[in-house]
């Protein structure tokens, strides 16, 4: 819950910052006394004087509700205030309920029911951190309302406490899915539809925070997401949209059960057939690539890279297609595949990491010992060059190093042999490279 109070503060900090111009409302029974109470109050919050606008602004709030939005835009900051500073606990929750009057009657009297209940939902959560249940149901229902209108902060926090509330046995596996695919939805929209880089930034982050909470719910697993979205595709089997959705969803699945699916394929199958995109290539080439299909897996990857304009994916995507080669001990096909993620992407270290696999499995090349035993010299060059261009794969290419270079030629070994250690020499068969010659340490 602690998690909850620090992202909440920032926030509500950007929530209440807005403001409003007063409009001409009803002023009630005692309309001039209205005026001057909604001055006063005013001067004393534009101070930020919180303690001495409290009197003009409870007056107002009771005595003309709606003369002017800003009562309660104004009044959160004010009850907040006081709720701050109480240390009397029963006195703390009659102005938390104070609070939560101040969003319902700006409801009442304004209504704007999404915008309200997110923030309404939002500072329940705040202080009153234990009802994650009730607050999530008005976090949903301000979803329902604004759907592409609800404010980023909403979004994340439905989906937080919803997976709280999974791990409370409190929802199912099928409402978090379900939220997942909603919330993935509209935050998506708000992302194409947002022209401001700083916005859009936020918004991307968010996106990024909800896909985090949904993957490590445990929620996320083949058999609901099948079990929940494949009578809905069985039943509208032309609806794109929705198989796309499930795509994303299987996609983000922590076992080979998701691509491995019917449901994965008709749906690869059903968005490759209404727009040959290298998105939709790509998701029937992984599938044929799980089933163990090289042939339709390396069919489907080529028309996917051919179809892909950014290189980082298209670097993804050769490696896919080199481990896929590897898998069927192509060792040839695999490199190049390996180089060619490396083309698109020269700091790629697993591409590197492969080519030193690949060099590993390929069998021994050469005659005599040191010409076998040098390829171990080729394979390590590999490793260094994956640590040298990608940090994320240092510890995996120091452990093979250590391991190849054991394997080394000894110093016996060269000098029987006329080599000498810094000597270049060429590794045969089918790879074809040069390397320079150690030693094994220690010898």
């Amino acid at each position: 819950m602690k998690t909850f109070v620090f992202f909440i503060g920032i926030f509500l900090a950007v929530m209440f910052s807005n403001s409003a111009m007063a409009q001409e409302g009803d002023m009630g029974s005692d309309p001039d006394k209205c005026m001057i109470m909604l001055s006063t109050y005013n001067e004393f919050v534009n101070q930020q004087n919180y303690k001495d606008a409290m009197p003009a602004w409870r007056w107002c709030f009771k005595n003309c509700p709606a003369a002017t939005r800003n009562i309660y835009i104004h009044g959160t900051s004010i009850v907040e205030y006081f709720i701050e500073q109480q240390t009397d606990n029963a006195a703390r929750e009659a102005y938390i309920d104070t609070l939560m009057m101040v969003f319902d009657n700006r409801i009442k009297y304004y209504n704007q029911e999404a915008l309200v209940l997110g923030r309404k939902g939002i500072s329940m959560l705040k202080y009153r951190n234990e009802q994650v249940k009730e607050a999530n149901k008005v976090l949903r229902r301000s979803f329902e309302l604004g759907r592409e209108s609800s404010e980023y902060f909403v979004l994340q926090y439905l989906m937080q406490t919803t997976v709280i509330l999974y791990g409370s046995e409190a929802v199912t596996k099928e409402e978090v899915v379900t939220t997942y695919s909603d919330l993935s939805d509209v935050i998506n929209t708000q992302i194409e539809n947002e022209a401001s880089e700083s916005k859009k930034a936020r918004l991307e982050e968010t996106a990024k925070n909800i896909e985090e909470l949904f993957v490590n719910s445990g929620a996320a697993d083949c058999a609901t997401i099948i079990k929940l979205f494949g009578p809905k595709f069985e039943e509208n089997p032309e609806d794109i949209s929705l198989a796309v959705k499930i795509l994303a969803l299987l996609d983000r699945g922590q076992s080979d059960e998701c691509k491995l699916s019917d449901l994965y394929m008709k749906c690869a199958i059903a968005t490759y057939n209404a727009e040959k995109t290298s998105n939709s290539a790509h998701s029937i080439a992984q599938s044929y690539f799980k089933r163990s299909d090289v042939a339709n897996a390396e069919k489907f990857y080529e028309e996917a890279i051919s179809l892909e304009e950014n290189s980082l994916k298209k670097a993804d995507m050769y490696y896919e297609l080199a481990l896929l080669y590897y898998s069927n001990k192509n060792y040839a096909k695999s490199r190049q595949a390996a180089r060619n993620a490396l083309v698109n992407n020269s700091n790629y270290g697993k591409a590197y990491i492969l080519i030193g696999k690949l060099y590993a499995a390929g069998g021994s090349c050469g005659e005599t010992v040191v010409e076998k035993k040098s390829l171990n010299c080729l394979i390590v060059d590999q490793f260094i060059k994956a640590k040298n261009v990608d940090e994320s794969v240092a510890q995996e290419a120091n452990e093979l190093i250590y391991r190849y270079s054991a394997a080394f030629p000894t110093n016996e070994e060269l000098f029987w042999e006329n080599y000498k250690e810094g000597q270049t020499i060429t590794i045969g068969c089918w790879i074809g490279e040069s390397t320079t010659l150690r030693a094994k340490k220690g010898e």
